[in-house]
């Protein structure tokens, strides 16, 4: 028994991972998914009566990747929960040990080709408001070096980060350490870089982070918020003193608007709608919600769109 074909190196999840393992002679396989940092079975698949099996584990690793918002200052962060570290195992059915190992894969989030390169959905020239933080994902085979240059009118300073190894690299970048500046240029050498240009922080404005196809955390500032909603759903009870409410369950909505946009941010915005995970920042803490929106408009023939989402926390007040 032997794996005949299997995932390169860094392959995305968001992709198709198959693996494939052969045998002489038709009988019972039994593969199964081990992730190799915890030693926890992520997924197990019996093949019955023959000599070939297929499994595609892309779906199940999607589901085991966690993805955390980085937090705090200027700087590289831990990846450790947005990559997996897979050992795909195959054996006869009834052997408590494997007959076959396939070679041990690191997976990363996303579904875009594996390179190394900046890994985002959002433009490179972007507006970010002044205290606001943004995040970037790098993909590279060897340590990233970083130099970020934040100009003010008649300054300018430089500072330099280094990732300590390869691999997935999550950069933090902070407005706070660079106060005063008008333009922020985060610079990847090779791999990429992204330009901010630093803005008026609105009062009013709500900044929401997601989770994108390419395997990033973006984020984005909503400048209005159009409305709140206070819902609330009642279980009632009828007795001999008439209707009486048993519970009760509510729900804050909040409708956001964004600017006026391009249809080139529009179209990475407009992934919130689709996000599996969608945070709404405030005073440095993460607070997952849930959009209740399901169609944005990115292009209109002539004019420039506007993206409009009502959203909700996820968990809701109850009370008997």
């Amino acid at each position: 028994m032997n794996f005949t074909q299997f995932p390169n190196l860094y392959a995305a999840a968001g992709l198709e991972a198959l693996y494939v393992v052969e045998q002489e002679t038709p009988g019972n396989i039994d593969m199964k998914i081990r992730n190799k940092s915890t030693g926890k079975t992520l997924a197990a698949r019996r093949f019955t009566e023959t000599s070939r099996a297929e499994f595609d584990i892309a779906p199940i690793l999607r589901q085991a990747m966690e993805f955390v918002p980085a937090t705090g200052s200027t700087g590289f962060k831990s990846e450790i929960s947005r990559s997996i570290l897979v050992l795909v195992e195959a054996a006869t059915s009834g052997s408590e040990t494997s007959s076959a190992n396939a070679p041990t894969r690191t997976f990363i989030p996303g579904d875009l080709p594996v390179k190394s390169s900046l890994r985002t959905s959002m433009p490179l020239e972007r507006l970010i408001p002044e205290g606001a933080a943004d995040e970037l994902t790098v993909m590279s085979g060897n340590p990233v070096s970083i130099t970020v240059t934040a100009e003010a009118p008649g300054s300018m300073s430089a500072e330099s980060f280094r990732s300590m190894s390869g691999g997935l690299q999550i950069f933090r970048l902070d407005t706070r350490d660079f106060p005063g500046c008008e333009t922020i240029t985060v610079d990847a050498g090779s791999y990429g870089t992204v330009v901010y240009s630093v803005v008026p922080a609105s009062q009013n404005a709500v900044r929401i982070a997601w989770r994108s196809h390419a395997g990033s955390i973006e984020h984005y500032s909503f400048p209005t918020v159009r409305s709140t909603t206070l819902r609330t759903a009642k279980q009632r009870a009828q007795g001999v003193d008439g209707f009486l409410v048993t519970a009760a369950e509510t729900a804050r909505e909040t409708t956001l608007v964004s600017a006026f946009e391009t249809p080139e941010i529009l179209d990475a915005l407009a992934e919130v709608i689709s996000s599996p995970e969608v945070w709404l920042l405030k005073n440095d803490v993460y607070t997952p919600i849930d959009v209740l929106t399901d169609e944005a408009v990115i292009q209109r023939l002539g004019t420039l769109c506007a993206l409009e989402i009502t959203v909700r926390n996820k968990t809701s007040t109850t009370w008997n």
